[in-house]
């Protein structure tokens, strides 16, 4: 096997969408670093809780994987099979 015949359709999408991705990351970490905000299907164990760890409860890479529709667990998949690929190359 070799790696034009690994499909790729979440780590191509990926691509596609990464200088996006890195302007909307550069945004977020501003945002969570300046302001309180916490994910809303997550509950806080006390509404009176110190808050002061802005954005403890927001994943960053995979709230953008849910705005850019990337499959994170599948492209993971993809990324391991091309590394095995490289390596098989290697032996």
């Amino acid at each position: 096997m070799n790696m034009n015949e690994i499909k790729t359709p979440a780590l191509d999408k990926l691509l596609e969408v990464q200088d996006q991705m890195d302007l909307c990351r550069n945004f977020l970490e501003y945002f969570l670093k300046n302001y309180s905000a916490f994910e809303k299907k997550r509950p806080r164990e006390s509404v009176f809780a110190d808050v002061s760890g802005a954005g403890d409860y927001i994943n960053v890479d995979k709230l953008l994987a849910d705005f850019f529709e990337i499959d994170l667990p599948q492209a993971e998949k993809e990324r391991e099979a091309l590394l095995m690929i490289v390596k098989s190359l290697k032996e």
